[in-house]
């Protein structure tokens, strides 16, 4: 398996024993003393492992004549018990279905554990099905290895197909909590540049001021050369849920700049629930605008259950029953909206 971006040591220790904490803000983490490990570390914050899917984001069933989203049966099941089923790894297991295989297949047609979307007018949408922890399905079923923690294969992203433009239309990459570009943009640029978009121009903020040569060390030289013309970087400057603010919020510039014809996409990941959350109620809460606007999401919401012992830690807001209704409200507006890593 591929690793975009290469696990610290730290990471490594914490995670053979099911202990890894994000501490302090981005970059920190420490294990739970209560599992043995007492030793504070800094390690790095942002972890991509895989491919990501290859199944094609359309199916080839008849194109759509009205809006809407059907989630898959297994969708639907976690969705009405999506507390009640994640208490416990057991209980989460015994009602998960694995699709991982299915999405690296790379086969021509998603089968039925998929959803899909429908925007008036174009072909149907596949996406991954909102189910379990919102992770890899294979997460504590059987796994909590680095692989399967920080997996994006279960992940089925927008393609040239379902998201089809005239020459006149730009496609734009905003990234609110962007650490360096080989952590997580690494992975969204080469995966969406290999499903056949090309991003015109990306937006980074990232609240830790670090300097442009640490954001693009590693970098292979061919690599940067292509994409440091298209990216601009808010070194040190965090994105905020003012309304007001025209800049740093990110809704927004995506209100603002993207149009209809445009593909938008949205990766949402600062760690911090009193920002994150009003963020995403004001994607939620202009509808139009959103639906007019963003095409895809990308959002790890921190809530409680069992993911407080695998990183969130205290840092949490809500439960898996709030994940299931924002993302599911997200795609009824026509917005490929995916939980993150």
């Amino acid at each position: 398996m591929q690793k975009f971006w290469q696990v610290s040591t730290i990471a490594a220790v914490c995670l053979s024993s099911v202990t890894l904490v994000k501490s302090g803000g981005r970059g920190n983490f420490h294990c739970d003393s209560h599992l043995g490990v007492d030793e504070s570390l800094q390690g790095e914050s942002s972890i991509v492992y895989g491919l990501g899917g290859k199944l094609l984001a359309t199916s080839d069933m008849a194109g759509c004549s009205e809006d809407s989203y059907i989630p898959s049966n297994l969708e639907k099941g976690f969705a009405q018990n999506a507390n009640s089923w994640t208490k416990s790894a057991p209980k989460l297991c015994s009602h998960l279905e694995e699709w991982v295989t299915e999405n690296l297949s790379g086969k021509r047609e998603a089968g039925p554990k998929f959803s899909r979307i429908c925007k008036k007018g174009q072909a149907m949408q596949v996406i991954e099905p909102l189910a379990g922890i919102l992770r890899d399905p294979r997460m504590f079923c059987p796994s909590t290895d680095a692989d399967t923690v920080f997996s994006v294969d279960w992940l089925v992203l927008a393609d040239n197909g379902s998201a089809p433009m005239d020459p006149a239309s730009k496609r734009y990459l905003f990234d609110a909590g962007g650490t360096r570009f080989m952590d997580a943009m690494h992975f969204f640029t080469s995966k969406y540049q290999e499903r056949g978009i090309v991003f015109d121009h990306v937006y980074v903020w990232e609240a830790v001021m670090q300097g442009t040569e640490t954001y693009w060390a590693g970098v292979p030289a061919e690599t940067r050369s292509f994409w440091e013309p298209r990216l601009t970087f808010y070194d040190g400057v965090p994105v905020t849920a003012d309304p007001a603010d025209q800049e740093n919020n990110p809704v927004n510039r995506i209100h603002q700049l993207c149009a209809d014809k445009d593909f938008c996409a949205f990766k949402l990941d600062i760690d911090t629930p009193s920002v994150e959350f009003p963020i995403v109620q004001q994607l939620i809460n202009k509808p139009d605008a959103t639906k007019a606007s963003l095409d895809e999401f990308f959002f790890e919401h921190h809530v409680h259950g069992l993911m407080q012992g695998l990183g969130w830690g205290q840092y949490v807001e809500g439960t898996f029953a709030d994940s299931y209704k924002l993302f599911t409200q997200l795609r009824r507006l026509g917005v490929r909206a995916h939980s993150w890593i």
